[in-house]
């Protein structure tokens, strides 16, 4: 009995093999999300300022413009406008994106050793404190006006201690460093991630250099704490640590905020 020349092909099991989802990019988000973010946070100060303007006028009219009641107009519309900001972020990765927030802008809460991150905020204020007296910072500077009165100062404290380093913190090392270090590579994303971290923060410095380099080298400290920790709630207390630390240098020099003529530089 001879074999067939060409035999039928043997008959194959079919594959159970099922096609394997691709990876999803990281982060998901791109730059008009991060635009979005930021036109949210101008509309959102214009717009509170506006309606809390309109109501204080009715009453009896707009106080003037650099008195310590229209800085309090500013600092509360900063306030709510950050919250639209967080409700920004966390709609576009939750509903957008479909993916969990803290998840997504690695908010992971070390574990351990987590009052070393506020302590290394302490010993940064401190080093910057120092650094300061060698370089050559204005004798006046926008940011003073939100120290006129005792109240000022305790809303603007509140405010530096607890919103802003948040909300900075999730835009900046949440949202713009993973996105620069995609597109630009790590070492460029982390130096522009400090360089708009400084940036937002000119106006408050009169664009002088020198504390604007001082604020540069603080938010490259941050970022690469974030490169490092992997997380943003790391640079957050650190951040906090930062924050509290000088205003409460400030609280000190000022005799609990009674005599806030001192903070003018000599």
């Amino acid at each position: 009995m001879t074999t067939p020349s060409n035999p039928l092909p043997e008959t194959q099991a079919p594959s159970t093999t099922e096609p394997v989802a691709p990876t999803p990019r990281e982060p998901v988000w791109n730059g008009w999300d991060v635009m979005t973010i930021v036109l949210v946070a101008i509309v959102g100060v214009f717009l509170f300022g506006t309606a809390i303007g309109v109501v204080l006028s009715i009453k009896g009219g707009l106080p003037a413009a650099k008195s310590p009641q229209a800085i309090r107009i500013i600092l509360v519309s900063q306030f709510f406008a950050y919250i639209l900001v967080l409700l920004a972020m966390w709609a576009i990765i939750t509903r957008q994106y479909h993916r969990p927030f803290t998840e997504a802008v690695r908010w992971r809460w070390p574990e351990r050793g987590w009052p070393a991150y506020l302590l290394g905020g302490v010993f940064l204020a401190v080093a910057v404190q120092l650094i300061s007296t060698l370089l050559p910072i204005p004798k006046s500077l926008p940011i003073d006006r939100y120290f006129q009165d005792r109240t000022s100062a305790y809303i603007m404290t509140l405010f530096g201690i607890s919103m802003a380093p948040l909300v900075e913190e999730l835009f900046f090392r949440g949202f713009l460093f993973p996105l620069l270090a995609r597109r630009l590579g790590l070492a460029a994303g982390v130096l522009l991630t400090a360089a708009g971290f400084a940036f937002i923060h000119a106006s408050q410095l009169a664009s002088a250099w020198a504390p604007l380099l001082i604020l540069f080298v603080v938010g490259l400290v941050l970022t690469l704490v974030r490169v490092r920790s992997q997380s943003v709630a790391s640079s957050f207390l650190m951040h906090v640590g930062y924050n509290a630390t000088l205003f409460t240098i400030l609280y000190i020099a000022t005799d609990r905020f009674r005599h806030l003529e001192r903070l003018v530089r000599q």
